[in-house]
């Protein structure tokens, strides 16, 4: 199953006011009301920033990033919240194989970016393989190829 892309656009839109450190903390304040029980988005946000008001003495900026969308852009809250609601509509197995998926793709999109290792470039000498390689995961999937295994 594929996310629905009006699901991923507000997603998106939740959780670009958030820096990558922060977002777990935040989509973690919405999945808890769900979780609570919540089941309209209104709801959603009304346990989450309830939960964000609370925490925010405990120092971290989501909470207050949550509290501050409330006033200047209630839709980006609201939009979050249909994200919440539809996650935790799906079967737990479901959220796992997205998650492991989501979690694949991010792992090589970043091999892709990195240079080979040493240890990888020694390997696939010892391997018979000379020419040049590109990236990390270039490597990988050489490495794979030439011990007669295919890259998964």
């Amino acid at each position: 199953m594929n996310i629905p892309e009006p699901i991923l656009q507000d997603r998106g839109f939740f959780l670009a006011y958030f820096p990558h450190n922060q977002r777990a903390t935040a989509a973690n304040c919405l999945l808890t009301a769900v979780r609570q029980g919540c089941a309209d988005p209104n709801q959603v946000v009304g346990y989450a920033l309830e939960t964000a008001r609370r925490r925010m003495r405990w120092g971290s900026e989501a909470f207050h990033t949550l509290v501050w969308l409330a006033e200047f852009d209630p839709e980006a809250l609201l939009a979050g919240a249909r994200w919440a609601l539809w996650w935790e509509s799906l079967p737990f197995a479901e959220r796992q194989r997205i998650k492991r998926e989501r979690s694949e793709e991010a792992v090589t999109r970043w091999m892709e970016t990195q240079p080979p290792t040493e240890k990888q470039l020694s390997y696939l000498r010892i391997l018979g393989y000379t020419d040049e390689v590109a990236n990390r995961l270039e490597a990988s999937r050489l490495i794979e190829r030439l011990k007669g295994r295919p890259h998964v």
